[in-house]
């Protein structure tokens, strides 16, 4: 028996922005953002179709972190946003060194495994306490939190040798 469809335009609306702002926080582009939140939708609506959904919050959080980190871990060229996308009252050459390191970050976070990735990310980019990643990713809060620090320890193992071991 299939489930009735849901109302597409509840949802959209309800999710959209959050969706959006999650795959923005990772990503940092706005047009990857974009592409992102279609790609969400899209494979929820899919999804729907074959499977009951509990929780669409969860369920599209979680989509919207994972599909995020894999376009970044796709070897696709970065693009950079431009000056329309962001406002700043810093100088230029702190607007460079953040965006380098913003870049280092999303690079670094790619490499670490996927559940390490999606556990960081979604507790430094969208700000989720312990048991709503648990929640959203489907695993115990003490996974988040063995997975949290585990992906800490990696990213300053990489930071320490890009800084020399100086540390």
């Amino acid at each position: 028996m299939t489930q009735p469809i849901p109302d597409w335009n509840s949802i959209v609306d309800e999710h959209a922005e959050r969706i959006f702002r999650i795959a923005y926080r990772i990503l940092g582009c706005v047009h990857d953002a974009e592409d992102i939140s279609q790609i969400v939708f899209t494979e929820s609506f899919k999804v729907h179709q074959t499977n009951q959904v509990r929780s669409w919050t969860g369920f599209l959080v979680r989509l919207a972190t994972l599909r995020s980190v894999d376009r970044i871990r796709s070897n696709r060229k970065e693009k950079q946003m431009s000056d329309s996308d962001h406002f700043s009252n810093q100088g230029p050459q702190e607007e460079a060194v953040g965006r380098e390191l913003a870049a280092w970050l999303r690079r670094a976070t790619a490499s670490l495994p996927e559940q390490q990735a999606a556990v960081f990310s979604l507790a430094h980019y969208e700000q989720l306490d312990r048991n709503e990643i648990a929640a959203v990713l489907s695993i115990p809060p003490e996974s988040v939190s063995t997975a949290l620090y585990k992906a800490r320890q990696n990213l300053q193992s990489q930071l320490n040798v890009l800084d020399g071991g100086s540390k």
